[in-house]
């Protein structure tokens, strides 16, 4: 998977203009984003179904409180009669996950913009070198990299994790319409979905520190990519649940 993403990032870096490691990265991002649309809607969809499911379940777990078998059952004949299957929504969360890691094996292992011809397909062109640069930012560099060489790379250093973060935040508000609500009464659910919506931007935040400034770049694009998708989706379908 690693040594595909890295010909893959190459190839695309070959055919733009003056190589940019950047470009090739937000158009890679943006087309996988687009192969996976499909399953994003579906996975809305499962999340919309949800919703409109949760007086039922909450009833069920109410009436069979204290009997976890008795829960599992109704719950289970309730979602085959409903025709609904909660583990719907996780391929697209997981396919980002493995994107995820291979992108980051790439950028990780990269060690500045020389191409290894070692990792190259035979039919893939060498450039020799990938512009690495992105407004004078490195990007085969670590953000806490960019942050000990002073000036503006320190800014640009702080800059990339804070906006990865802050449209994260954005991203995470607006599919929260698209989350079932803790039943009536669930302070502590209802508490931990609030924390969870901070919570995981901060990660990212801090995460992005100690990574490469070009996961920095793919993140961007990808919640950006989302933002978009996600204001699709909450207009077509959770304003208008008749959709579904």
């Amino acid at each position: 998977m690693t040594k595909f993403f890295y010909n893959l990032l190459v190839l695309v870096s070959y055919v733009t203009a003056q190589h940019y490691l950047w470009v090739a990265i937000v158009l890679i991002t943006v087309l996988l984003r687009l192969a996976f649309v499909k399953s994003s809607i579906s996975m809305a969809k499962t999340q919309l179904k949800q919703k409109q499911l949760q007086g039922e379940m909450d009833e069920i777990k109410k009436r069979h409180k204290g009997d976890a078998q008795k829960q599992q059952q109704a719950l289970l004949e309730l979602y085959k009669r409903e025709n609904f299957n909660p583990l719907a929504s996780c391929l697209p969360m997981v396919v980002q996950l493995i994107l995820f890691i291979a992108l980051y094996r790439v950028f990780y292992g990269m060690g500045g913009s020389a191409v290894k011809p070692e990792m190259l397909y035979s039919f893939v062109p060498n450039p020799g070198q990938l512009n690495t640069m992105f407004f004078g930012i490195d990007l085969a560099k670590t953000v806490s990299e960019l942050i000990k060489l002073g000036g503006s790379m320190t800014i640009a250093g702080y800059a990339l994790p804070i906006i990865t973060g802050l449209t994260q935040l954005y991203q995470s508000l607006q599919a929260r319409a698209a989350q079932p609500k803790p039943a009536a009464g669930d302070t502590m659910q209802k508490a931990l979905n609030n924390q969870m919506i901070i919570l995981f931007p901060i990660m990212t935040v801090y995460i992005s520190f100690a990574l490469p400034a070009a996961l920095s770049i793919y993140w961007i694009t990808q919640t950006i990519f989302m933002i978009i998708q996600q204001g699709y989706i909450n207009k077509k379908y959770f304003a208008n649940p008749m959709k579904l």
